[in-house]
C-alpha cells in the first residue's frame, strides 16, 4: 500500500513531458522571398508535361483567332530571346542592357535577305547566325569590363540601334520601314498567323531543349564558376575571357532567332519597333519570371505580353503605371520571381505523391 502512494506521489511530482517545438510561422513576404530548388520530378512526369504542354500550344492556332495567335506567338518568340538572357545574366553573371539591338539584327537580317527572294522561313539561321557573329565582335571588347560598366556600354548599345537603322538607308529604308513576306510556303495549307505561330513553336521548343541541356552539361557548369568565382574557375582551366565572349555572343543568336521570326510574324518593321523599352522588356522578362531557369523566361515572357494589354483594356493611360508598379513589387517582393511562388506552392504536393519523384527519392 505504501509503496503504491508512493508511485503515486513520483508520478504526480514528475513534471509534464515538454510540448513538442512548432514551426516558426512565416509572414507572406517571407514566404515569397525564400529561396527554393527546382522541383525534383521523375523522367517519365517531366516528359508527359513537356509533351502536353506542346500538343495544347499546337491546338492553339487553329482553335483561335487570329489575334489571339499573334499574342501567343510573341510570347513564344519573347521567351526565346528571354532564354539567351537567361544564360548571360543567371548563368554568366554578365549585364546586358542592350539585347534589342541583336533582335534588330536578326529582324532586319531576314527583311533584307528576304527582300532579296530567299524565303523567310530559310533567313531564320543566317538571322542567328548575323546576332552571333555581331555578338562575338561587340564581347570582346565589352567583356573586359564588369557590372555598372558593362551595363553602361550595352545600354548605349540599346540607344544607338534606332538611329544606325535610320542611317543606313540604303539597306533598312529608314523611318520608312520595310515589308517582309510571312506568308507560308506554296502549298502550305495555313494562313500567314498559323503558319508563324507553329515556326515559332518549333524554335521554342528547340530552344527549350537546348538551353536546358547547355544549362546542364560542361559548359553551363563553366558559365556558373565564372559568375560565381573567376579567379577560381580560370585556375581551374576555364579559358574565361573566351567563354564570356562565347556565351555572350550566343545570347545574341538566340535574340537573332527571335528578331527573324518577330519580323515575319508582324510583316513590317522600323526603327520604332527596336527602342530602349524592348530592351528593358527583355529584362524584365527574366527578372519576373526566374534569373537563371527556362521556365522563367516563358513565365515572364507571359507577364511582359498580357500585363500591359490587360491594363490597356481597362485604361489605356494607365498600362505604363500598372507595368512600372508590378515590376516594383516583384524586384521587392519577389525576388525569385514566378518560378520561385510556382516551386513553393507545388513542392508539397510533390513531396506527398511518391510516383511524382525519381525512384532515388521516393
Amino acid at each position: 500500500m505504501t509503496t503504491q502512494l508512493d508511485e503515486q506521489t513520483e508520478r504526480a511530482d514528475a513534471p509534464e513531458p515538454a510540448a513538442p517545438p512548432r514551426a516558426p510561422r512565416i509572414t507572406p513576404v517571407e514566404w515569397l522571398r525564400t529561396p527554393r530548388p527546382p522541383l525534383r520530378l521523375s523522367r517519365p512526369v517531366s516528359l508527359a508535361l513537356g509533351a502536353a504542354g506542346v500538343v495544347a500550344l499546337a491546338i492553339v492556332p487553329f482553335v483561335n483567332p487570329s489575334w489571339i495567335n499573334l499574342h501567343v506567338a510573341l510570347v513564344l518568340i519573347f521567351a526565346i530571346v528571354a532564354m539567351g538572357l537567361n544564360l548571360l545574366v543567371g548563368m554568366g553573371g554578365q549585364v546586358s542592357l542592350g539585347h534589342a539591338a541583336f533582335f534588330a539584327v536578326g529582324a532586319y537580317t531576314t527583311a533584307v535577305v528576304g527582300a532579296a527572294g530567299v524565303p523567310a522561313v530559310a533567313t531564320l539561321p543566317l538571322a542567328g547566325a548575323v546576332a552571333f557573329a555581331i555578338g562575338w565582335l561587340f564581347g570582346i571588347p565589352a567583356l573586359r569590363l564588369q557590372g555598372l560598366q558593362l551595363g553602361l556600354v550595352t545600354l548605349a548599345l540599346a540607344l544607338v540601334t534606332p538611329p544606325a537603322i535610320r542611317q543606313l538607308d540604303e539597306i533598312t529604308r529608314g523611318s520608312r520601314g520595310i515589308g517582309i513576306d510571312g506568308d507560308p510556303p506554296a502549298g502550305v495549307p495555313l494562313d500567314q498567323d498559323q503558319w508563324v505561330y507553329l515556326l515559332a513553336l518549333l524554335v521554342f521548343v528547340l530552344a527549350w531543349v537546348v538551353t536546358a541541356r547547355m544549362a546542364r552539361g560542361r559548359i553551363g557548369r563553366a558559365f556558373v564558376a565564372i559568375r560565381d568565382a573567376e579567379l577560381v574557375a580560370e585556375t581551374l582551366g576555364v579559358a574565361v575571357q573566351r567563354t564570356k565572349v562565347r556565351l555572350f555572343a550566343t545570347s545574341a543568336a538566340y535574340a537573332g532567332v527571335g528578331g527573324g521570326l518577330y519580323a515575319m510574324l508582324l510583316e513590317f518593321i522600323g526603327p520604332e519597333n527596336f527602342g530602349l523599352t524592348l530592351s528593358i522588356s527583355f529584362i524584365t522578362m527574366i527578372v519576373v519570371g526566374g534569373i537563371a531557369t527556362v521556365p522563367g523566361a516563358v513565365l515572364g515572357a507571359a507577364f511582359v505580353q498580357a500585363v500591359p494589354a490587360i491594363a490597356g483594356e481597362i485604361d489605356p493611360a494607365a498600362a505604363g503605371f500598372t507595368y512600372g508598379v508590378v515590376l516594383l513589387l516583384f524586384v521587392f517582393f519577389v525576388p525569385f520571381g514566378l518560378i520561385g511562388v510556382i516551386r513553393g506552392a507545388l513542392a508539397p504536393l510533390v513531396d506527398r505523391v511518391p510516383w511524382l519523384r525519381p525512384r532515388r527519392l521516393r
